[in-house]
């Protein structure tokens, strides 16, 4: 009789425990669905301003906008902390760095007010 009052409880605490988690999720997810306009916007410019510094293709300006909005919603979250951010920052250049070919990134190397724009 105790094993069944005790099974019974822990069902009890891990249904609790289960939908406490979902309530916070679909918070997080009405959150973020209001900044989704303003987070591609954030990541248009960025793309528009590497473009006219250095010639990108069709093809890298696609993977230079998903990039930028992933910079973009990261840095969005209020709760960052400047280690975190300086990371992000990074790893955003060493990313730009991998997708361009060396002579661009020497060029984009000599420009670092753009860099900071697009890392920051």
């Amino acid at each position: 009789m105790k094993k069944i009052i005790a099974l019974f409880a822990m069902m009890l605490a891990f249904g609790y425990t289960a939908n406490a988690q979902q309530r916070k999720a679909t918070a997080a997810v009405q959150q973020t669905s209001v900044d989704e306009t303003a987070i591609k916007q954030a990541g248009t410019k960025d793309v528009k301003a590497l473009a006219e510094f250095i010639e990108l293709s069709a093809d890298e300006k696609t993977a230079f906008q998903g990039l930028f909005e992933y910079k973009h919603r990261t840095l969005a979250d209020k709760n960052l902390s400047q280690e975190r951010k300086d990371i992000l920052a990074e790893q955003i250049k060493l990313k730009i760095e991998a997708t361009i070919s060396s002579d661009r990134v020497e060029k984009l190397n000599k420009n670092p007010k753009l860099m900071n724009i697009l890392t920051h």
